[in-house]
């Protein structure tokens, strides 16, 4: 497996990317994604929704108040028709830093990453190099704009709002409500050539469960797309946080990831060991 996992180690970033390079060959599994259970249409709201501002206020209400998070996740990465899978185990100090420990095969961990709002920290046990860098080279391996702020809501499902709440309308869709900068009829009625370059942003909230279950992040010139989805939720200690997330990336590649998480732990303080042994080698 070593020799494998060695030959062809090729380091890249998923779509958050969860802060670290994911490395390529261990046995693929497949991640079983729960769909979400049918919405109530006939449940009486707790807020008029209906208005833009109210809606970004109850999504704003409905994120768990986190300062710690951990969790056990399997992890299936689809990228250029290849489809590879492992495990990690993710901690996060909310505002902070996001850490990553990366065992694709008998718990053995063959890699680790620690991302802070400004950059980026990776090793690689298997061949004994590691990567500093800044936080801006995600954007460069995913051709999508990402922040900090943003892979920490992905992850946490928790609400990442781009605007202000002037900017957003609220709409409907299957029981569900939609926050949007703008209005897809009007936009798709507009001449392609004549769209200036935008970032726009659709969340899906729902009353029933009250948490956000998509969130989509599109640039037109030139076209790229940032989705996630959270089929299905659990309740640690009184706090909802997502069991299954559904992430994909397009520009020039198609990302995908599904992550199914287990051992969950919320508001625990968790330590962040990251060190770089000084016989390890910058990566080339």
């Amino acid at each position: 497996m070593k020799a494998q996992f060695r030959k062809t180690a090729n380091p890249l970033f998923g779509a958050l990317l969860l802060a670290s390079f994911f490395v390529w060959g261990c046995k693929s599994r497949r991640v079983e994604v729960v769909a979400p259970q049918p919405v109530d249409t006939s449940v009486v709201e707790p807020y008029p929704y209906f208005l833009p501002d109210s809606l970004f206020q109850a999504i704003r209400s409905a994120d768990a108040p986190l300062q710690y998070f951990a969790a056990r996740a399997a992890v299936e990465l689809e990228m250029n028709k290849e489809t590879k899978s492992f495990q990690a185990n993710i901690r996060i100090r909310s505002d902070s830093a996001i850490w990553m420990s990366i065992s694709p095969a008998l718990g053995i961990e063959v890699a680790r990453a620690l991302i802070t709002r400004d950059s980026i920290k990776f090793i690689n046990r298997l061949n004994g190099s590691y990567f500093k860098g800044d936080i801006h080279f995600l954007n460069q391996m995913m051709q999508v704009d990402v922040n900090f702020d943003m892979i920490e809501s992905v992850l946490t499902g928790n609400a990442y709002l781009h605007y202000s709440v002037d900017k957003y309308i609220s709409d409907r869709e299957n029981g569900e409500r939609i926050l949007s900068t703008f209005k897809k009829r009007r936009l798709r009625r507009e001449n392609e050539l004549e769209i200036p370059q935008i970032l726009s942003q659709e969340i899906w909230f729902s009353p029933v469960y009250q948490k956000i279950t998509r969130m989509e992040l599109t640039d037109y010139k030139p076209l790229r797309k940032l989705s996630v989805q959270y089929p299905n939720f659990e309740v640690i200690e009184g706090i909802k946080v997502p069991k299954t997330l559904v992430v994909q990336a397009s520009a020039d590649k198609q990302v995908k990831i599904l992550i199914d998480y287990s051992k969950q732990s919320v508001n625990k303080e968790q330590n962040l060991p990251f060190s770089i042994p000084e016989d390890y080698e910058p990566m080339r």
